[in-house]
């Protein structure tokens, strides 16, 4: 990705010039991982859920001026083409997880991020527990790193994991996403969701007082759990084995059907546990 994406960037330059801040210094921008991909847990067909974050106001040096949000959603755009374009019927990238999803502008400022994940700000509790995958993969590594600590400090502020909300949002996509008669995967009661957000939970009460929470992968954040105390081994092992059932099962559903469903019948799911 960082090769697509600093491609894209040189292409750009050559129309609109070095993209500045207000002040005349470079405006810089970072891409950054969520979901399955922020977790380093990409599937067959699995969504790579990203986010471009860009440093602030300004404009571009020209020939052709455009602002830096103007700039930066070109960008964008031209590097999910790119990808697109070798990834067709595999993966799909999804920018949804940015501030106010379908309705926010698709590169995102620094400002603009502080202003609508912070504490008081807009977001919604499965918003905010969505940056605990949240990981840098390409674009200024100083940027990256403030954002990161800027997560940290969203996600990780002591308070302890909003379980309300967690339900609110559970029953919403039960109500849904999930199809009457049939069992799915990821969205059911006892399916992969309410596993990942187990563990979330955990980390967002804990992770504060315990930076080694502070994980992307759902497995590497159980077994930090477990060492942590927070977890007893054999509700460790339970999970674990939990996640490898859950993850193959949605995997080779993915590949039989050639599409990106997770539905089963209660029936085949009873026949192929019992086989």
């Amino acid at each position: 990705m960082q090769r697509h994406f600093i491609d894209c960037e040189k292409e750009l330059r050559e129309q609109y010039g070095e993209p500045r801040l207000e002040d005349g210094r470079p405006c810089t921008a970072t891409i950054f991982a969520l979901g399955k991909c922020g977790g380093r847990e990409l599937g067959f067909a699995s969504d790579i859920e990203i986010m471009l974050i860009y440093a602030g106001i300004g404009k571009t040096s020209g020939p052709k001026v455009l602002t830096t949000s103007e700039y930066f959603e070109e960008v964008l755009h031209s590097f999910v083409n790119s990808i697109q374009a070798r990834q067709e019927g595999i993966f799909h990238i999804d920018l949804q997880l940015r501030p106010y999803g379908k309705a926010g502008r698709l590169a995102v400022s620094l400002e603009a991020f502080q202003r609508y994940f912070a504490p008081e700000g807009p977001a919604w509790a499965y918003e905010r527990q969505a940056l605990v995958r949240m990981r840098t993969i390409t674009g200024d590594q100083a940027l990256g790193e403030k954002v990161c600590g800027l997560r940290d400090k969203f996600v990780y502020n002591g308070a302890p994991f909003d379980v309300t909300a967690m339900r609110g949002m559970r029953e919403r996509q039960i109500r849904h996403l999930v199809t009457a008669g049939t069992f799915n995967a990821k969205y059911s009661p006892g399916g992969l969701v309410d596993l990942e957000y187990l563990v979330q939970g955990l980390q967002i009460t804990y992770g504060a007082a315990n930076p080694a929470l502070r994980l992307t992968n759902v497995r590497m954040a159980m077994a930090a759990l477990e060492e942590a105390g927070i977890l007893s081994a054999d509700d460790h092992a339970r999970l674990r084995k939990a996640h490898t059932f859950l993850r193959w099962l949605i995997d080779s559903l993915r590949v039989v059907r050639g599409i990106p469903g997770m539905s089963t019948s209660h029936h085949l799911i009873a026949k192929n546990l019992h086989s």
